[in-house]
Parts: C-alpha cells; structure tokens; sequence
C-alpha cells in the first residue's frame, strides 16, 4: 500500500512540474502575440506548487518511513483518469493540436457522473469521519490542507458552472473543463485526507509539506479568482477555453 502512494504521488508530482515547465515555454512563446494570461498564470503558480506538494509526501512514504494510508491512495486514483485525459490534451494543444475535445449531446457516461462522484465522495467521507473518530493529534498541517479543500473545491464548482451554463446553447461539454471540474474536486478531497491523517498523527508533522501548502493557498486563490471571473465575463483572456465547451477551442487557446 504504502509504495502504491508513494509513486503515485512521486509520478502526480512529475506531471504537475511537468506540466509548469510546458505552461512557462507556452506563455513565453505567445506572450508577444497574445499577451498576458491569467489562466496561464494561474496554472503556473498551481503546478508548481501542488506537485511539490505530492512529490514531497511521496518522498516521505517511499524513503522515511511514513505510512501510506488507503484512503489515500483511493483520493489520489480516482482522479487520475480525468487528470490523465487533462495532461494528454495540454500536450496536445502545447504542440499545436486542438487541445480538447467537444462531446456533443448527454452520453450515458457523462449521465453517470453525478452518481458516480457523489457514491465517491460518500465513501471518502465515510472514511475519514472513521478515521478522525480515534484519538487527535492536529499539527500545523492540518490548517492549509482544510482550507484547500473549500478553496479547491470553489473552483471546481465555478469550471462546472461553467459547463452547465453554455450546455443548453451549444449542446455539449468541452472534454478540457469536465476534466478540471473533476480534477480539482478530487484534489479537494485529497487535502481532506491529507488533513485527516495529519490531524491523527498518522502523517507525522514536516517542514517541507507545511512551507508549500502554505505558499499553495495564494496560488489557489489566484486561480478562484480567475475562473471565477472567466465565470462571470470579468476577465478576457486567451485560454479562456480551456474551461469553456468550445467546439473549435484551438483558435482560442493559440490565437490560430
């Protein structure tokens, strides 16, 4: 179980620098052209700041000792398709492609999400309220990591809104903004594990792990801000489909 987290996290980590480094080459490349970018920004300061934070944790399951539990391991891997499908189309678009994809009218399996997700929250919720049921032993970590679910959560929340907003009028969903609704309410529901196990002592207390959730506070509330004024048109930027159901988002996101 344990050396599951340990690389899962460790490989999350790499894909999250990873995808930083393509975000700051991107936004260099077409900052003459298209200008500044708070999506882009945004993005930047969260992949680099959330995939320390996997990276670190992984360290310290496969390396120090720390012992991975399963509720982690299942926030982590449920997320992991849409985040998979979120990397693969940032490659795409980060190499010229198109970027997303638009899914015209309700597939059985887009219906099936709203069941899904609630059956997955249920059963994470169940746990960690087992889990934080013993005897507490809260360190300064468990702070940022609750206050990064409610933030994480509020911009899952605004990237959904947005797709059910423009469903009616274009007859479909952008495969790039499901992706990151989905991302980043099972990040949401990461943090509340992380916190739960921290609160119990079962994740010991780490410098590392509290410097970056503390700087990944600012980064997350960058990035509600942005998609929250994307949401309500307060903000004009180029990568603005990213999180929108446009059926030809590559004119968008490369100004092509």
């Amino acid at each position: 179980m344990s050396t599951l987290v340990a690389l899962t996290n460790i490989v999350l980590g790499i894909a999250y620098c990873g995808y930083g480094v393509m975000t700051a080459v991107e936004m260099r490349r077409d900052w003459r052209t298209l200008g500044f970018t708070h999506f882009g920004m945004a993005w930047l300061l969260m992949a680099f700041t959330c995939g320390p934070h996997h990276l670190v944790h992984g360290v310290h399951v496969l390396f120090e000792g720390r012992q991975g539990g399963v509720l982690d391991l299942y926030s982590v891997v449920v997320g992991l398709p849409a985040g998979v499908a979120w990397l693969a189309l940032r490659v795409e678009a980060f190499a010229g492609g198109r970027g997303d994809r638009f899914i015209g009218g309700d597939p059985l399996w887009v219906r099936a999400l709203p069941a899904a997700a609630s059956l997955y929250a249920a059963t994470l919720v169940v746990g960690v309220v087992a889990t934080v049921a013993g005897s507490l032993h809260p360190t300064p970590l468990v702070v940022p990591n609750l206050f990064l679910v409610v933030i994480y959560l509020a911009i899952s929340w605004f990237v959904l809104r947005t797709q059910l907003r423009n469903h009616p009028q274009l007859g479909g969903w952008s495969l790039s903004g499901l992706s990151l609704a989905v991302i980043f309410a099972t990040c949401a529901l990461m943090h509340g594990v992380m916190a739960a196990y921290t609160a119990t002592g079962a994740y010991a207390f780490d410098i590392h792990g509290l410097v970056i959730d503390w700087l990944s506070l600012p980064a997350a509330l960058y990035f509600l801000s942005v998609v929250r004024g994307l949401y309500r048109n307060a903000i004009h930027d180029w990568n603005a489909a990213v999180v929108d159901a446009d059926p030809l988002p590559a004119h968008a996101l490369h100004g092509r």
